[in-house]
């Protein structure tokens, strides 16, 4: 993950948050109406500033909530919220192998795409399998590279020819700028194409229990996956 461009964001993360709460509500209605009833321990997998995971905690009444991110700013910001037992200021995919298991985790608003490089975000997607009760549940979304209603058609159609002639993980490697508080902040990362995500849940030994397409801007549920960013339901195999 970009760790010093997130942390030039932090004192801005809320703001820029709020300026997305379309998205980010209807992600995490559909994780409401999911999450398994009985539920007690959630880790947060890039959490932020936080707020976003406890509110998630609050509403489910998780008994146990975990933090994580590599920003030592905005883990200072995890630190000093009320309802959290824990911080680990880490990368997904250097997260503790083993050890505690949690009934949920949650990687959400493209972290898995902040992380540089195939192998990596594998590395983190099988960190959260190692980390999953048996019967436990993971939410994850990315950013869908497909994602006309966002790109735009012509662009999308563009980006699919690309694809079929020049095939490569790096094709969906993008640089971006975050425009918060009167700076501008360039950072990394990566946008993936439904099929790729869904090979990297398959080899991290995970499966594919539920998959949303969920509108950028708006909010609403689309039926095909050119309308929208690629929300997941995960599980151990």
């Amino acid at each position: 993950m970009q760790k010093n461009s997130y942390d030039r964001l932090a004192p801005h993360f809320r703001s820029y948050s709020e300026a997305r709460a379309a998205y980010l509500c209807a992600v995490d209605q559909v994780i409401l109406r999911r999450i398994t009833k009985g539920a007690r321990s959630l880790l947060d997998v890039g959490s932020g500033d936080g707020h976003r995971a406890v509110g998630l905690a609050r509403s489910c009444s998780i008994s146990r909530l975990v933090l994580s991110d590599p920003s030592e700013e905005m883990a200072g910001c995890c630190c000093r919220l009320e309802e959290v037992d824990e911080v680990w200021q880490v990368g997904a995919e250097n997260l503790p192998s083993g050890g505690e298991s949690f009934d949920v985790i949650t990687c959400l608003w493209n972290v898995l795409g902040l992380i540089a490089g195939g192998a990596q975000r594998s590395e983190a997607l099988r960190r959260m399998h190692s980390l999953i009760s048996p019967k436990g549940q993971i939410f994850l979304d990315v950013n869908n590279r497909y994602n006309a209603a966002a790109y735009g058609g012509l662009r999308t159609a563009g980006r699919l020819i690309y694809d079929l002639l020049r095939p490569s993980e790096a094709n969906g490697d993008v640089e971006f700028d975050w425009h918060v508080g009167g700076e501008v902040i360039r950072s990394r990362g990566h946008v993936f194409r439904p099929g790729e995500v869904e090979d990297l849940i398959g080899v991290a030994g995970l499966k594919v229990i539920g998959r949303h397409i969920i509108d950028y801007k708006t909010g609403c549920s689309r039926r095909f996956a050119y309308g929208g960013q690629l929300f997941y339901e995960l599980a151990k195999r």
